[in-house]
């Protein structure tokens, strides 16, 4: 069952590095939307084309959307690997072993009956 338990977390280990990495990039490009966005509406500041206030909003807002866009996509990678490896997770040694134990023990008591 030890055994089991380390398979298991170092499979959890593994997928949590994945999903970091996958989120480290969101948020990279998400800084770099949001720096492309910062320097638009200064440009349309500088212009007159729109308020001061009127720009805070738009950067605030775009910020806001995207760390709810971010943690919406986390949970939805979450729950996808989850599902994934709950499908495809192979048996460990632990429960093969387990498994040719029950087995072996079962054609003992099937022997025994004839």
């Amino acid at each position: 069952m030890a055994e089991e338990n380390k398979e298991q977390q170092k499979d959890d280990v593994t997928i949590n590095d994945l999903l970091r990495k996958i989120l480290y990039q969101g948020v990279g490009m998400a800084a770099g939307a949001k720096e492309r966005v910062e320097k638009a509406v200064k440009e349309l500041i500088g212009e007159k084309k729109i308020t001061n206030e009127e720009g805070k909003k738009i950067v605030d807002d775009f910020s806001s959307n995207i760390d709810t866009k971010a943690k919406d996509l986390e949970s939805k990678i979450r729950s996808v690997i989850n599902e994934a490896l709950l499908k495809v997770r192979p048996a460990t040694k632990s429960e093969v072993e387990e498994l040719k134990k029950r087995i072996e023990d079962l054609e003992k008591r099937v022997a025994s009956l004839d």
